[in-house]
């Protein structure tokens, strides 16, 4: 069964972001100091105040003697932020019962504060939790891409076995997301876009290897939502529908090679042939 912390893991973070330790004054400064000297930083979210401990505090800061994570039935989310180089993050996700989650790993365009990074990091985690990788549904800010070259995200299921791959390389305006079943590669796609994903003004060309298919999209922003059109590989139009929220919103139309409507849907409810 998958894990499905991210959303908790959000709640925590919009409810806590700048909640720290009542008993010791946290400032930016000082978190940069400790994440400079130890190059890790350890986030703890729980459901309540106990012991003068906030609902997020940072680990390296109070010593874990102070207070006893593991018999704390309220912490709900761990992220540990490594820094492996001026360049490179790694933000690891962990369940209350110290499980691994969700790992992500982060290349910057150049060195910024850990409180940079940690609204990095929740932004990927927003995206990813509530879109399911969906290339359509990304929308990552432009403050995201000038800060991040690429980043690899992991999923992991109960027993730790990988469960899905996602690599964004916004340099090359590629995108890359597998599954995974008992450890063995089940389906891949790979998606080339041209345009922004900020303006939601793309052309794509996907390729599933599970359905062994290729597609050519055209996304274009409308006011209703997303506006898909879908092509054959001669270029001739195969289907056209607008989508808000990855739900289809308005009339779809799907034709075949000689331009003649196959297929009529409005909002999901069939039409006709």
């Amino acid at each position: 069964m998958k894990k499905n912390f991210l959303f908790i893991f959000l709640i925590f973070l919009v409810n806590s972001i700048f909640s720290y330790s009542s008993i010791k004054v946290v400032n930016e400064e000082e978190l940069q100091k400790v994440f400079d000297k130890n190059k890790e930083i350890i986030v703890v979210y729980r459901a309540s105040i106990k012991d003068k401990l906030p609902k997020k505090y940072i680990e390296n800061i109070i010593p874990k003697e102070e207070f006893n994570i593991s018999n704390d039935n309220r912490i709900k989310i761990t992220i540990k932020y490594t820094q492996k180089n001026k360049s490179d993050i790694l933000a690891e996700i962990y369940t209350p019962d110290g499980d691994l989650a969700v790992k992500t790993e982060i290349k910057l365009r150049k060195k910024i504060l850990f409180n940079e990074i940690e609204k990095l990091v929740q932004e990927i985690e927003d995206n990813e939790a509530s879109n399911g990788s969906d290339i359509l549904n990304n929308k990552f800010s432009q403050n995201f891409e000038k800060n991040i070259k690429s980043f690899v995200s992991y999923s992991y299921y109960d027993d730790g076995s990988i469960n899905s791959k996602t690599e964004y390389d916004f340099d090359k305006k590629s995108i890359t997301m597998l599954t995974y079943s008992e450890g063995k590669i089940l389906s891949e796609t790979i998606a080339k876009y041209k345009g922004s994903i900020q303006d939601e003004n793309m052309d794509i060309d996907f390729y599933e290897s599970l359905s062994k298919t290729y597609t050519k999209m055209k996304v274009k922003k409308v006011e209703t939502g997303q506006e898909v059109r879908t092509f054959y590989p001669s270029g001739k139009l195969q289907s056209v529908g607008v989508y808000k929220d990855n739900i289809l919103n308005g009339i779809y139309k799907e034709y075949d090679e000689a331009g003649n409507l196959i297929k009529e849907f409005k909002n999901d409810d069939f039409i006709g042939e």
